[in-house]
């Protein structure tokens, strides 16, 4: 994803910048990436790049001598769960931003080189990057290498970032959707289907949450989770069951899926569905409430979610080691 300075010479303020940067060469790459590092090594402000060793290897021969005042890092070590890179990245800005300075960041997004289910998260981790950050000093540039990235995320990168950088510049996206119209979509599309699940219970009432989580303790254990995942896994559950009965019309089921290297949960409610399409997607305020949805994506290692008039289903992934 990709970012660019944003000012607003009214009020003297700066604001989040979110670009996008499509690049099939290395030429292209550093005439989109250079002058973001080099104004921000000029102001003397924090510059991050999180992108390939490749993209590495050009920028720091580019850069020279300047290429010390960087803090380069793998992207490998912000793609493994959507939820928790959209929470450590806005960790990291506001550590970053402190003192009045204007953080410029570059990242390469490692998960487009996939296909599979978690896209649509990722896509919904990129919406709500405009949201999560909306009041932060900071420029934020994804990079997008089109021999590797497909068509249909090249047409989400677009929807996903309010600018795309062309001829070494910002330019607004035309096709930019507002974040909460975008989840909204997302939370309507159907969940990919299923075999039969190996195991169900049905529950009604909050003192059966017990019986829930030894439930799913007992089946994670014996499906080869370590203890300490296993844990966290079963308060991901546990929040998203509770959810269900307060929330969901008082009463859910609970399917549970195993295979070789994942273990899969699935609660599913009759409720009225969720009114806010950004209901615990982005990082919660301190102290607030509302914050169940929130842990269960940062305790499970994807979590999928449809939401319709007619009820709600979460779906939510443990990888097994």
């Amino acid at each position: 994803m990709s970012v660019v300075h944003s000012a607003d010479t009214n009020e003297g303020a700066v604001s989040f910048a979110h670009q996008a940067l499509l690049y099939g060469s290395k030429d292209e790459f550093l005439a989109g990436t250079l002058p973001l590092v080099r104004d921000g090594l000029q102001c003397g402000d924090p510059v991050r790049i999180a992108t390939t060793e490749r993209n590495i290897g050009w920028l720091r021969a580019e850069l020279g001598e300047q290429a010390r005042y960087v803090a380069f890092c793998d992207n490998s070590e912000w793609y493994a769960n959507p939820a928790r890179a959209l929470a450590a990245l806005h960790r990291i800005v506001q550590l970053e931003i402190s003192g009045g300075h204007r953080l410029r960041m570059i990242q390469e997004s490692l998960w487009t080189a996939r296909a599979g289910q978690d896209s649509r998260e990722w896509f919904r981790e990129e919406s709500l990057v405009n949201v999560a950050l909306a009041s932060a000093n900071a420029t934020l540039m994804c990079t997008y290498d089109t021999h590797v990235v497909g068509l249909g995320v090249l047409a989400n990168v677009a929807r996903t970032h309010p600018q795309m950088v062309l001829d070494g510049g910002p330019r607004a996206s035309p096709t930019y959707t507002d974040p909460g119209v975008f989840n909204a979509e997302c939370n309507r599309s159907p969940l990919p289907e299923l075999p039969p699940p190996t195991l169900w219970l049905r529950f009604r009432q909050l003192d059966q949450l017990a019986t829930l989580r030894a439930f799913v303790t007992s089946y994670a254990t014996q499906a080869g989770a370590t203890a300490g995942s296993v844990s966290q896994f079963v308060q991901a559950v546990d929040e998203v069951a509770t959810n269900a009965i307060e929330h969901g019309g008082g009463s859910a089921v609970l399917q549970v899926w195993t295979g070789l290297h994942t273990l899969v949960c699935e609660v599913s409610d009759t409720g009225a569905g969720l009114r806010d399409p950004l209901a615990g997607q982005l990082p919660p305020e301190r102290f607030a409430g509302g914050h169940g949805l929130w842990l269960a994506r940062q305790f499970s290692d994807l979590v999928e979610l449809h939401s319709a008039p007619t009820g709600t289903i979460v779906r939510l992934h443990l990888t097994l080691s």
